[in-house]
């Protein structure tokens, strides 16, 4: 305990220790959750994109700004340039490393959003709405017999998926291999020769 008793930290030094310890540790741990699958649906991040009846662009970019990542982000930032800055300079005037703190906390928070902005981008739900595979064109995968379900493979979503599917007409016989174009979509997809 002898290192702690020989720092001698002033009043503004020990806030700007303590943000940065509270913000990083927070930050951390918040990334490891996120990391393992805890913690990755942070509300704030998500429902900030869907405030879009709101005209006034700043109004949207201070929601997107506040999210917890970006609120520990700024503390974890804003301690250690503080905190740097008056270890390095004792004299320094306050108000210039009280700004020069929030300035890099600030643009933390904006990385911060602007990563977890890209990175919503990159999600995809897979999911596959009928209206997504009407007009599509494929193949039949197993023999569609009259009146009764046979299977077809498609492109939809840029994936080569089988559904379950039908002849447009019950009379009508689609044999492995023809190509058919979906003219419904339901429980099973409807189909006709294309």
């Amino acid at each position: 305990m002898a290192f702690f008793e020989n720092i001698n930290l002033s009043v503004m030094e020990t806030v700007f220790l303590g943000c940065a310890i509270i913000g990083g540790g927070l930050f951390l741990l918040r990334s490891i959750m996120m990391l393992v699958g805890l913690g990755g649906d942070d509300h704030s991040d998500g429902d900030a994109g869907d405030v879009s009846a709101v005209d006034d662009g700043s109004a949207v970019l201070a929601l997107k700004l506040v999210t917890l990542h970006g609120l520990t982000a700024f503390l974890l930032m804003f301690g250690l340039v503080g905190f740097l800055i008056l270890r390095n300079d004792a004299e320094a005037n306050k108000w210039f490393v009280g700004g020069a703190a929030t300035v890099a906390g600030l643009v933390t928070m904006i990385i911060i959003a602007k990563i977890f902005q890209s990175s919503r981008k990159l999600q995809s739900d897979g999911t596959i709405y009928p209206k997504d595979i009407v007009g599509v064109e494929g193949s039949v995968y197993l023999v569609i017999r009259p009146g009764c379900i046979g299977k077809v493979q498609l492109t939809a979503r840029n994936a080569l998926k089988v559904f379950d599917a039908r002849a447009k007409d019950p009379a009508t016989e689609i044999k492995t291999g023809e190509r058919v174009k979906v003219v419904e979509a339901g429980d099973a997809l409807v189909v006709e020769r294309s």
